[in-house]
């Protein structure tokens, strides 16, 4: 990844940068000590109900459950302890991430009350995000942008994020199945692979890469030795734009706002979009190109796997 830190404070270069490559990759933009804390935070909550070893070293984030996939209801109540956090939607509201989303948007940019916590179990690729697009998920603007914030230090056998550059410029892809979350990915023509190329890199706490709706990004595997990897997802948009009303609830629906904000120390980022200016729209159904069962999407996957050369193993997954 092309490092755009140097940027930071000149709108347009950020704006010429995003517009050319699709992505904007920012090391070291938010503090580390902030970032490592909410990391603290949520392996905690992930060791209380039995994710992570009580034994080991807590911020390795060393894997004591079986892995599940993203839906299902031990996932959702490891989800459910994270949406509880105010840090965690606190740092989507971070005076510098804010503040650089206002540069590339405009001046009205805010962040969805949906965030969302990725906990990527090691050794399960077959449930790795795959190449898709935002934009099918959340709807109402193309110019919605994502930060994706690495929540302690990704090396290159833990996988972490990549995306396609200038994938943006090729407009809204078609859709088929996948086991990894959304349960579907987009269809990459050939020509798009040979036009674009794929960037990544090791990425440190405090790291953010911002990337529009349009970009094709995609996770990349988990092959550490038993360690989990996380980071979280913030979507934001300006005023006065359309959005879906998923974008306005807690990821998966639960807890309950009430729930989430029960224990709170401040009431500054309670509903706060109450106060802002938008157009909720009806979330439209889209067709797949492919409509697969669970084993088919297990055979492809596989089939993938073998022609590119990179299968290693896969954990067995739930059908």
């Amino acid at each position: 990844m092309v490092s755009s830190a140097d940027l930071v404070g000149d709108r347009d270069a950020l704006r010429e940068r995003l517009d050319t490559d699709g992505y904007l990759y920012l090391p070291g933009l938010l503090p580390r000590e902030k970032v490592l804390s909410l990391r603290r935070k949520i392996l905690t909550a992930l060791r209380d109900i039995g994710w992570v070893d009580p034994e080991a070293v807590l911020m390795r984030g060393a894997v004591l459950a079986d892995p599940v996939r993203e839906g299902e209801e031990s996932f959702l109540e490891a989800s459910d302890a994270v949406q509880k956090l105010e840090d965690f939607h606190a740092l989507a509201h971070d005076e510098t991430l804010v503040g650089v989303m206002r540069e590339v948007l405009g001046d009205t940019a805010f962040p969805h009350p949906l965030k969302i916590t990725r906990m990527i179990f090691p050794m399960f690729e077959a449930v790795s995000t795959p190449p898709h697009q935002d934009y099918p998920n959340n709807q109402g603007t193309e110019s919605l942008t994502a930060s994706w914030v690495p929540l302690g230090d990704i090396p290159s056998e833990m996988g972490g994020l990549a995306v396609l550059e200038g994938s943006h410029r090729w407009g809204k892809l078609p859709l088929t199945g996948h086991l990894g979350a959304g349960n579907r990915c987009a269809v990459l023509p050939p020509d798009m692979l040979e036009d674009c190329r794929w960037r990544t890199t090791e990425y440190q706490a405090g790291d953010v890469v911002l990337f529009p709706s349009l970009t094709v990004h995609a996770a990349r595997h988990n092959l550490s030795p038993g360690y989990f990897r996380l980071s979280v997802d913030f979507r934001y948009q300006l005023e006065g734009e359309p959005l879906t009303s998923g974008c306005l609830e807690p990821h998966f629906g639960r807890p309950t706002w009430e729930e989430i904000y029960s224990g709170w120390r401040s009431d500054e980022h309670k509903y706060y979009w109450k106060d802002l200016d938008f157009e909720v729209v009806e979330f439209e159904s889209l067709e797949l190109e492919t409509s697969l069962t669970k084993n088919e999407m297990i055979a492809e996957y596989l089939a993938q796997e073998r022609r590119i050369g990179r299968r290693r193993g896969t954990a067995e997954v739930d059908i």
